[in-house]
C-alpha cells in the first residue's frame, strides 16, 4: 500500500513514523568514495542549523548512493527547493537515514515517484510508504547524488534521525572511522552582551565585538581590555577544520568557565527538526544580518528552548566585585581536538543606565497583541526569544495605498504570526492584487495576504518594516533553444516573476499533463520526452505559469516529436 501527498510548489512536509525491535547493524558508507565534508552537523546556516553532513561528490552529480543499513523506503519527496529529490529510509533500530539533493532515484523507486506525479499532476510531491512496500538492504543502491533543490553545488546531504521523535543526530558519530580529523577548532573573535538594564561593558550598554590577535608564540589574546559591571553574557566566533579540505565547519562542543567554574556547556550532537529556528537566538542576529558573521552566545536567552546547553547555569555572568574575573573557553570537535582561550574581565563599578523606553512592551512568556495605528499584530507565546520593547509607527515613504508600517527593528520570530494592515487608500479595483511586502536591507520580500474590507491579512516570521503593494505583472516565460527541442528531446524554459514570485505552473501536450521539472535556483523549467506517456508526431504544447498574486502567463506552441 502506498500513500502519497501532493504538496504545492512551495508546499508543506509530512512524515510517517514506525518502530520495530531494535537490531544492531553497522552503518555502511552512503557512497563508495573517500568521504570529505563540505558541511558538518549543527553548522550555522541562515535561520537554521544544518541537520546532517554535506558529503562532497568530487564536483559531479551521478555518484551511486546506497542504503546505509537494512530498512525500507518510508518517504520520497520531490521539490524545487529544500532537499530537492530526497529519500528517507527507516531502519529496524529506530533510526531513519535521509539522502538529499539527489539527481535521480533507483528505478524501483523512480517508477513509484513518476506514477504518483502523473496521477496527481504535480512535480512537487511527498510519497509515504509502508514497511513492506520498498524494502532495502544495507549497501543496496537507492539513488544517485545530484544538485537538486536548494543545493549550492553537487553533493550528498546525509542525515540520521530518530524515527519516533524526528530528532536529527550527528551522523559523524557513526562515520568517524571513515573521515580523518586532527585539526582543532579556530577561535576568531568574542562578543560581550550587557543585559538590558542590568549590565554595562566598557562603559556601554551596546553589544561589544572584540577582535583577537596571535602573538609570536601563537597564543591568542584580546585586542583590548574588558571591564564590566552587572549582568553580562559572552559569545564566541569560531569554526572547526578537518583534514584534507579548506572548508569551515560548525563547533561541536563549547565550554565557558569563570574562575574555574563551568557556567556554560553546549554539545551539538542532536536537536529536533522543529527547533532548528532557535539558531536565531543562539547567535547574535544583528551581527549576522548586517555583517554575515556568526557569534554564538555562551548563554541561553529566556525564550530559547533548543536544549543544547548541558550546564545547570544559563551562562549569564554577574560581575559584582571590583576584581579580575578569569574566563576560559574550551572548544572541541567530535574527535576531541581542542582549542582554548583565556582572558580576564575587570570588575569595575559603573552606572548602569535604566532601560526605560516609551515603546510597546512585549514579554517573551505571554501572548501579545497590538491593535493600534492601522496594525493588528498577534504574537502567541513562544514566538519571542526575550522581552522586547518595540517602536511601532506609520511613516511616510510607503506606497499609494498605505503608509510604511514599522514594527520595531528587523528581528526574528520563532513561528509565523498573523499581521493585519489597513489599506488606507483602498483605490485599486482588483483586490486580489494587493499584497504585503516586507522591506529588508538586501531585498523586498512579497508576503501576499488576503483582502477583507479595506484591510489585508498576512503572516510574518520577522518583525520590521512593511508596506502594501499591488502586483499586476504576470510571469515571464522564455523558451530556451526552442529550435533544438526535437533533437534534444527536451523542452526547456526560463520562468521569472518580478515581485510575488512563481506560485504554480502546469504544462500539457495535446491536453494531457506533461511532467515539467522545476529547478528554482536556476529559474529553469524543463520536460524530458517520456514516450511511455506521449506519442510521436504533432503535439500541441501549452504551459501556464502563475505568480503569487494570481497573474498568469500562457505559452502555446505546436511541435513535431519524432
Amino acid at each position: 500500500m502506498r500513500l502519497w501527498i501532493v504538496s504545492v510548489l512551495m508546499g508543506g512536509v509530512f512524515f510517517l513514523f514506525f518502530t520495530r525491535a531494535v537490531q544492531a547493524q553497522s552503518m555502511a558508507s552512503p557512497m563508495d568514495i573517500p568521504l570529505l565534508l563540505s558541511g558538518n552537523f549543527g553548522e550555522l546556516r541562515n535561520n537554521h542549523f544544518h541537520s546532517g553532513l554535506d558529503i562532497k561528490t568530487q564536483g559531479v552529480a551521478g555518484i551511486p548512493v546506497v542504503a546505509v543499513k537494512d530498512g525500507y523506503v518510508s518517504r520520497v519527496s520531490v521539490s524545487s527547493t529544500g532537499y530537492g529529490n530526497a529519500l528517507y529510509v527507516a531502519h529496524p533500530d529506530g533510526t531513519t537515514s535521509v539522502y538529499g539533493h539527489l539527481d535521480k532515484f533507483a528505478p524501483f523507486i523512480e517508477t513509484e515517484v513518476r506514477n504518483a506525479q502523473y496521477q496527481n499532476e504535480s512535480f512537487a510531491i511527498d510519497i509515504l510508504f509502508l514497511p513492506d512496500d520498498l524494502p532495502v538492504k544495507r549497501g543496496e543502491r537507492i539513488a544517485w547524488s545530484g544538485n537538486t533543490g536548494a543545493s549550492g553545488g553537487p553533493h550528498l546531504h546525509f542525515e540520521i534521525r530518530d524515527t519516533e521523535n524526528d530528532k536529527a543526530m550527528d551522523p559523524l558519530s557513526y562515520l568517524k572511522n571513515r573521515i580523518q580529523d586532527t585539526r582543532p577548532p579556530e577561535i576568531r573573535g568574542l562578543m560581550f552582551f550587557p543585559q538590558f538594564g542590568k549590565g554595562v561593558v566598557n562603559g556601554s550598554i551596546q553589544n561589544l565585538p572584540i577582535a583577537l590577535i596571535k602573538n609570536k608564540a601563537g597564543k591568542i589574546r584580546l585586542t583590548q581590555a574588558i571591564s564590566a559591571w552587572g549582568s553580562i553574557g559572552v559569545g564566541i566566533k569560531a569554526y572547526d577544520r578537518m583534514d584534507g579540505t579548506s572548508n569551515l565547519y560548525g563547533i561541536y562542543e563549547i565550554i565557558l568557565k569563570v574562575d574555574g567554574k563551568e557556567v556554560y556547556h553546549s554539545i551539538m550532537d542532536q536537536f529536533s527538526i522543529e527547533d532548528t529556528r532557535y539558531l536565531n537566538t543562539y547567535i547574535d542576529w544583528k551581527e549576522w544580518t548586517e555583517n554575515r558573521s556568526f557569534y554564538m552566545k555562551s548563554f541561553t536567552d529566556p525564550g530559547n528552548r533548543l536544549g543544547i546547553n548541558r550546564s545547570l547555569s544559563n551562562g549569564i555572568i554577574d560581575i559584582e566585585e571590583e576584581r579580575a574575573y578569569h574566563l576560559e573557553y574550551i572548544l572541541k570537535d567530535i574527535y576531541q581536538n581542542t582549542a582554548t582561550l583565556s582572558f580576564d574581565i575587570t570588575g569595575k563599578k559603573m552606572d548602569i543606565p535604566p532601560y526605560k523606553r516609551n515603546e510597546a512592551f512585549f514579554p517573551f512568556n505571554k501572548d501579545n497583541e497590538y491593535n493600534q495605528k492601522g496594525i493588528d499584530l498577534i504574537l502567541p507565546r513562544g514566538n519571542l526569544y526575550t522581552n522586547l520593547y518595540l517602536q511601532i509607527d506609520t511613516l511616510s515613504g510607503g506606497t499609494p495605498y498605505a503608509p510604511l508600517y514599522r514594527i520595531g527593528e528587523w528581528l526574528p520570530l520563532h513561528s509565523y504570526c498573523p499581521l493585519t494592515l489597513d489599506i488606507s487608500n483602498d483605490q485599486y479595483p482588483n483586490k486580489s492584487k494587493y499584497g504585503v511586502v516586507q522591506l529588508r536591507k538586501d531585498k523586498n520580500v512579497w508576503l501576499g495576504g488576503e483582502y477583507e474590507k479595506g484591510r489585508i491579512k498576512t503572516r510574518i516570521r520577522e518583525l520590521g518594516s512593511f508596506c502594501i503593494e499591488i502586483d499586476t505583472i504576470p510571469p515571464v516565460i522564455t523558451p530556451l533553444n526552442e529550435a533544438k527541442w526535437g533533437i534534444n528531446r527536451r523542452i526547456a524554459f526560463r520562468i521569472t516573476d518580478e515581485l510575488s514570485g512563481i506560485a504554480s505552473y502546469k504544462g500539457t501536450l495535446n491536453n494531457r499533463f506533461a511532467l515539467f521539472e522545476y529547478d528554482a535556483k536556476r529559474q529553469l523549467l524543463y520536460y524530458v520526452y517520456d514516450f511511455d506517456r506521449i506519442s510521436k508526431g504533432n503535439q500541441n504544447l501549452e504551459l501556464n505559469v502563475t505568480d503569487g498574486a494570481g497573474n498568469t502567463t500562457k505559452f502555446v506552441s505546436n511541435l513535431w516529436i519524432e
